[in-house]
């Protein structure tokens, strides 16, 4: 362990630089003393202060090199420090030349040439390295409170799928347990019985396979990157291809554009695809284009429309219209995925059946991402 500081050092001496700074300063005052043999008490006085100055820019530098880890920060304290220095130089010049402030010798000058800029690079540095605390405090707050809305909004999600499902696998067990009863009691033949119990527990198995799909959204972790759009619409009606065969995409829009998105934009294209199938008349076109906000799909079907009011409810939990036999969860799940890319889902105007529009932002680069 004791070996490994002085390797740091060596490999890192670039984020000693306020010390070396400091240490440049100390080593040119008190060589200008070996060149002077004669030193006044006055001049005694300020080679102390310059050699204060000095000491405190190293330790100051050596705290900044071992409590500011990022790069960009480090930079962001080397410029507070460049500027401090250029500007006590600065003053000082204009001081020397407008208030006609003279200095008896050259020994004198000098030491009050470093002293300044001593001054200015230690005023600097600490300056640079609170500045730089004060940015890393702040985004951590909002960090922290983005992790809590997150959070929040994660707890009321799970309690809503929570009633929803409780709500649908009661109602299956319920008409499974009915059918059973009237089974045994002989007041409906077997054929029908088992047919119906069958069904809900397909449905039941479904449901469970709905939520596994809901908590793995919830839970995933993934950083975007740029997807090719054909890709992700050709993967989405794969998707879809065994249980909808009927289906029909038309994305010859999508050419060769791409999104930064992950993986779980073909579960949303796949949902939008399946939904159209059972509620639409079996043909889906899908349109890509960028705008301003972003990169916008548009997935249309030639069905009846949405028989909600407003029909952006479409897209709460267990929305459904009054003739739909699914789990309205479908509209649900690709908001649930598109809120993930900051993006926005939304019902367009049609003529005809149903558009839905996904919009996906493009990436804003992070210029300040300090460590924790």
């Amino acid at each position: 362990m004791a070996e490994a500081v002085p390797d740091r050092i060596v490999g890192d001496w670039w984020r000693y630089s306020v010390s070396l700074v400091g240490a440049i300063l100390l080593v040119i005052g008190l060589t200008s003393v070996l060149h002077d043999a004669r030193v006044t008490s006055d001049e005694l006085l300020q080679l102390g202060g310059l050699v204060a100055l000095c000491l405190a820019l190293i330790l100051v530098g050596a705290r900044i090199a071992r409590a500011v880890q990022a790069e960009h920060q480090l930079t962001r304290v080397f410029a507070w420090t460049a500027f401090g220095i250029v500007a006590m130089a600065g003053f000082g010049t204009w001081w020397a030349l407008v208030m006609q402030q003279t200095v008896e010798t050259a020994f004198e000058m000098a030491l009050v040439f470093l002293s300044v800029l001593a001054t200015g690079a230690l005023f600097g540095a600490v300056v640079g390295y609170y500045e730089v605390r004060l940015r890393g405090l702040v985004e951590r707050a909002s960090r922290e409170a983005a992790r809590r809305e997150f959070l929040d909004e994660q707890q009321e999600t799970l309690s809503s799928l929570n009633r929803i499902f409780r709500h649908q696998i009661l109602n299956d067990l319920s008409a499974i347990s009915g059918r059973s009863e009237l089974l045994a009691a002989e007041k409906i033949d077997a054929q029908t019985a088992t047919d119906s119990i069958r069904a809900h527990c397909d449905h039941m198995e479904g449901t469970v396979a709905r939520l596994e799909t809901i908590f793995d959204v919830l839970t995933h972790v993934s950083d975007t990157s740029p997807i090719p759009v054909g890709d992700a619409i050709a993967d989405a009606h794969d998707r879809v291809r065994d249980t909808h065969p009927e289906l029909s995409v038309d994305a010859s829009s999508a050419s060769e554009m791409t999104v930064d998105a992950d993986e779980l934009l073909t579960l949303a294209l796949a949902e939008l695809f399946a939904n159209a199938a059972e509620h639409g008349g079996g043909d889906v076109t899908v349109t890509v284009e960028e705008a301003d906000e972003g990169v916008v799909f548009t997935v249309a079907d030639d069905g009846p429309g949405i028989d909600l009011t407003p029909p952006e409810s479409a897209f709460d939990p267990n929305a459904r219209g009054p003739d739909s036999e699914g789990d309205g969860l479908g509209l649900f799940l690709v908001e649930l995925i598109v809120d993930r890319y900051d993006g926005e889902v939304r019902v367009a105007e049609a003529d005809d059946g149903t558009a839905i529009e996904l919009v996906i932002p493009r990436r804003q680069p992070t210029a300040f991402e300090p460590q924790p």
